[in-house]
């Protein structure tokens, strides 16, 4: 029933938007067990989903486009989760889809920077792909153009196998066109730079917004209200993405876009 019950939940995942599945045990992430519990105390599994982006799109100098797409790839992630926990609802198992991106827990300490679960190190169990210099999740079908989301259940599932091959060349191509320099080898990421440049129009910008108009005189607050920084800030909220740089999965070696025939 294991093998059987696996085969056909990654089956569902895949046909709804997923392109990489995996299967990894709550055991086996001791680190997320307290949040796991909290969420869903009788899970057992957390499978992992993987979408990928349209690489052409990441490498667009618009950055809307890759925005745009960015959207799109998480709208892919969800879905397929939803679908799955959906199925195994049906089925007797309780199950519970997660939040792959901000805002999550926006209190102190994680501040909505910081999800219940890493969703690159449950891809890494999974057998999904290895780690980059860049930090992130690099997969040998997709490179880092991912995004990842997932779900926990009761449901008695077959684990994947941790995967023994590097998918990461160590060019060190990400660190060098990161614009902030906030990557360092060993795919160490210094959080405060990397999210003052990527979230440049999100909460930081936001609080910094409000503070100004609050102790500035009336002319000064009508420039700000009529701001590049407020119009962004419009753009954020309405489509509910945060990203403003793609650097470090695009200029990946292992992201390749897809070959013309």
């Amino acid at each position: 029933m294991e093998h059987e019950l696996s085969n056909t939940v990654k089956g569902l995942a895949l046909a709804h938007g997923a392109d990489l599945v995996g299967i990894v045990k709550v055991s086996d992430l001791p680190e997320h067990a307290e949040n796991i519990t909290k969420i869903l105390p009788s899970a057992r599994c957390v499978i992992v989903v993987a979408s990928h982006h349209n690489v052409a799109a990441l490498r667009s100098d618009n950055n809307q486009v890759a925005q745009f797409d960015t959207i799109y790839t998480y709208g892919e992630c969800e879905q397929s989760v939803h679908k799955t926990t959906r199925y195994l609802m049906s089925e007797g198992f309780p199950s519970v889809a997660v939040p792959a991106f901000i805002p999550i827990d926006m209190a102190e300490p994680k501040k909505g920077m910081q999800g219940e679960i890493c969703w690159r190190r449950a891809g890494v169990k999974a057998g999904l792909g290895s780690y980059g210099e860049n930090g992130l999740l690099i997969t040998k079908e997709f490179g880092s153009a991912i995004r990842l989301a997932g779900l926990l259940t009761s449901a008695p599932l077959k684990a994947d196998e941790a995967l023994d091959e590097d998918f990461c060349d160590h060019c060190m191509r990400c660190l060098e066109v990161c614009p902030v320099g906030a990557l360092s080898e060993g795919g160490k990421i210094n959080k405060k730079l990397c999210g003052d440049h990527i979230f440049a129009y999100g909460l930081r910008c936001f609080t910094d917004l409000f503070h100004t108009l609050t102790n500035k005189p009336a002319r000064e607050i009508e420039e700000m209200c009529t701001s590049h920084a407020l119009r962004e800030l419009w753009q954020t909220f309405m489509t509910g993405n945060y990203y403003y740089c793609f650097k470090c999965q695009s200029q990946c070696p292992a992201t390749k876009a897809p070959r013309h025939p």
